[in-house]
């Protein structure tokens, strides 16, 4: 898929005349594609429907499917990207197979019957909290699970995106003040809280991590190797999880955000101080979480009207 790609690149660059920013930003997407196949792949069960045929880590172009296309734009979906981005990805995705099969590189055109997102807001799926519960709830024995408890339990407790947790320092994490500095979107620095059950379990995962590596390196999460966990791998993760715990349906790590964002509204937080929490920029994207149910909202006008408690 390289070639094919190097091949699209030359086309926007020397044909098309596109702007340097086009290029990179297609060469991007184009690259984020190809590693979510292979990764994909590679896992074997990650609940993404991908067929593409990987051999000596190069997707074979012919093998590209429109399911597998789809599958990337919902990951896209579940990793939390804005509308924009996935749009300009589509286009991307798009504009890359059109030129192959418009040069007979490709038979078919497996992006053609792939479309733009519609115009309503696309809500992640809701993982209710005994769920939530069940899913972090498990033995504990060794390294692994110990670090796979306390990255759940972060997940949960703050709410942050998959990105700021996978790049989180262990210099940034408070576990005598319960609360952790992560770099949101626009290099936008904030604080996040933890519950006492979080940090417990975080503070037993890096007690488990020194007796396993020794020196503390940087990354607060890490890898089997030692190595900093990847936004992917906190993705297997979560999935993998999910499944030994029985739960079988589409589940991410911006589950776990949704589901944070849906509790604290339920039991009445406010809304400027969620928008605060998640790192929005915009109360706007804040209010994609306000789809609570009548019952909840009529238990909120009745606690907080002036008037109702006279009724």
């Amino acid at each position: 898929m390289i070639r094919e790609i190097d091949s699209f690149m030359r086309y926007l660059r020397y044909e098309k005349n596109a702007s340097e920013r086009t290029v990179e930003s297609y060469g991007n997407d184009l690259l984020q594609f190809q590693r979510f196949i292979l990764e994909d792949v590679a896992s074997g069960d990650s609940g993404y429907e991908t067929h593409a045929l990987v051999s000596d880590d190069e997707v074979s172009i012919q093998s590209i499917s429109t399911d597998d296309i789809t599958a990337f734009i919902e990951f896209s979906y579940d990793s939390g990207l804005r509308r924009s981005s996935i749009e300009r990805r589509i286009a991307s995705l798009k504009s890359f197979f059109g030129f192959l099969h418009r040069r007979n590189m490709l038979e078919a055109n497996p992006a053609e019957r792939v479309f733009y997102p519609k115009k309503e807001k696309r809500l992640p799926k809701n993982i209710k909290h005994r769920q939530i519960d069940g899913i972090i709830e498990f033995p504990c024995d060794g390294f692994i699970d110990l670090r796979d408890r306390a990255l759940l339990e972060c997940l949960y407790s703050t709410g942050a995106r998959v990105g700021e947790l996978a790049s989180a320092d262990v210099s940034n994490c408070d576990l005598t003040q319960r609360r952790l500095r992560v770099m949101g979107k626009g290099s936008e620095e904030r604080i996040v809280f933890l519950t006492e059950g979080a940090a417990r379990s975080i503070g037993q995962y890096l007690e488990a991590r020194r007796k396993t590596f020794g020196g503390m390196t940087a990354p607060l999460f890490i890898n089997s190797r030692g190595g900093r966990l990847t936004e992917r791998g906190i993705f297997h993760l979560v999935i993998k999880r999910a499944r030994m715990a029985g739960y079988t349906g589409k589940i991410s790590p911006h589950s776990f955000r949704h589901s944070f964002a849906t509790e604290m509204l339920k039991n009445g937080a406010d809304l400027r101080a969620l928008q605060e929490m998640l790192g929005h920029k915009h109360l706007s994207t804040t209010q994609v979480y306000t789809h609570t149910t009548k019952e909840q909202l009529k238990r909120v006008y009745r606690t907080f009207h002036p008037h109702s408690k006279s009724e």
